[in-house]
């Protein structure tokens, strides 16, 4: 990842034997530079390389992709950014303010200082993210993969390539965490480690939001453990994106989570920074010496230890909840008024919308989305106050969602709560970015029988991103 010291490195060397020069194809490709290294593998000194081969082939791949993108270097936040949407320029501040959050975190956590620029690539879609970064098409398309970190960079599917977003910042802090963790180690850190503190640090950078760990990881681990479906520490293969089914994917990320954790709470902190040096020094292939090294026992005691601490957990009670999952909802009843409902709203007909989706309230009144939609239909109806009501608090939901975290920032504001307000523009921006309510604090172009001026944030960066929002034509 110290692409500088590299670069230095390779400028001493008097000599280009093919192993020098293969060397500066690689560093051309942590470097985000795809056309350098498909120039210097094209030449037959490295037709009969099959490492070259591949590597050629990724290069390629890469330059096609991120042909014609727009790259935004931050020198000051020491980051490095390429875009294939420009448009998503106006996303790079949040990124930025992520990425030092992050970073802070791992060098007090992990001990590790990453140089900078820190490089991301930030792409529209699964076949560009397969192309820049070599992970197959076929594991992206079944895992749901939206990010990976590899070649010393992150490479991010942009918010606006998803219909309702995704929690793009906790997964840009998960990612940061495993270049972190490749240098901590010097890549030699095995997947079951990599991943587990990946998820533990992706939420560690920021302050607790609302619907963190839901479901519970250990909740997850134990009931597959008991049903026969765990996947096991050592069953992740060469990747958890590339397992064969989203829920395969879903239980080793909670089974790496709960077993670092459990892990963590035994050793210390201090524990797994000695476990990281120790790494550095004996590779993966002797985790276990390492482990042993560290703790006086091997990762196959650990893993019977935790197996058996899983066996013994309760999860904390909760109240049940009614409403969608209550054995009385008509799913389909729900899509159909959703559906009628978004196209009235969307031809200014928000009265009609609004008759359409509050039925759909009484079998999904936990729903956000749901909720969002009815509320913004009664809004644009004159009828703030029910929609006020409708919005309700966070209690009376069952997850994060930008539009309705834009809407309760809307009233928080307008009662003179400017910091519950901020906290939640925050939060729906974390997840949906590019949701024109999201992105415009709570508010959206007024209907067309409707004058006066929409409020836009005050913050100049938020502004900017109101507007790209505003420009995107989205369901």
């Amino acid at each position: 990842i110290d692409r500088e010291r590299a670069k230095a490195l390779l400028a001493k060397s008097n000599t280009e034997s093919p192993a020098l020069v293969f060397e500066r194809a690689r560093l051309a490709i942590y470097s985000g530079d795809c056309d350098t290294a498909s120039a210097i593998l094209s030449v037959p000194t490295f037709a009969n390389r099959p490492d070259a081969a591949s590597l050629s082939d990724l290069a390629k791949r890469c330059a096609g992709a991120v042909a014609a993108s727009k790259v935004v270097e931050d020198e000051k936040n020491g980051l490095w950014v390429r875009l294939q949407n420009d448009e998503d320029v106006s996303l790079v501040p949040v990124i930025a303010e992520v990425a030092n959050r992050a970073r802070a975190a791992m060098k007090k956590d992990l001990g590790v200082e990453l140089p900078h620029p820190l490089r991301i690539d930030l792409v529209h879609d699964l076949f560009s993210l397969a192309a820049v970064s070599g992970l197959p098409l076929e594991a992206a398309e079944t895992t749901g993969t939206v990010a990976v970190a590899r070649w010393g960079r992150v490479t991010m599917i942009s918010p606006r390539a998803t219909p309702l977003g995704y929690p793009w910042e906790d997964t840009l802090a998960h990612e940061i965490t495993h270049l972190a963790l490749s240098r901590a180690t010097r890549d030699q850190a095995p997947l079951w480690l990599q991943e587990g503190i990946a998820k533990r640090e992706e939420t560690r950078w920021r302050d607790a939001r609302p619907f963190d760990d839901e479901p519970l990881p250990s909740a997850v681990a134990k009931d597959a453990l008991l049903s026969g479906q765990s996947v096991g520490i050592n069953g992740l293969g060469m990747s958890i994106a590339m397992l064969e089914t989203p829920q395969a994917a879903s239980i080793a990320f909670a089974e790496v989570t709960s077993f670092m954790s459990y892990w963590i709470e035994r050793n210390g902190e201090a524990g797994l920074k000695l476990l990281l040096a120790d790494l550095k020094g004996v590779g993966r292939e002797r985790a276990d010496d390492a482990m042993r090294s560290v703790t006086g026992y091997g990762l196959e005691v650990w893993n019977a230890r935790w197996q058996q601490h899983l066996e013994q957990w309760e999860p904390p009670d909760e109240e049940p909840s009614e409403g969608v999952g209550s054995g009385k909802t008509d799913y389909r009843d729900i899509v159909r008024r959703v559906r009628l409902g978004d196209l009235l709203f969307n031809r200014g007909h928000a009265a009609a919308a609004a008759t359409q989706l509050e039925p759909a309230l009484e079998g999904g009144g936990r729903s956000p989305a749901l909720r969002y939609r009815a509320a913004r239909a009664l809004i644009d109806s004159n009828r703030v106050d029910d929609a006020r009501a409708l919005v309700g608090n966070e209690d009376d939901v069952d997850s994060l969602h930008g539009g309705w975290f834009a809407l309760k920032g809307r009233f928080q504001r307008e009662d003179g709560d400017i910091r519950g307000a901020d906290t939640a523009y925050d939060l729906a921006v974390s997840v949906d970015p590019f949701n024109v309510v999201a992105a415009c604090a709570g508010y959206w172009p007024l209907p067309p029988d409707r004058d006066g001026a929409v409020p836009a944030p005050s913050s100049p960066a938020r502004r900017a991103l109101c507007e790209t929002a505003r420009k995107i034509p989205r369901d």
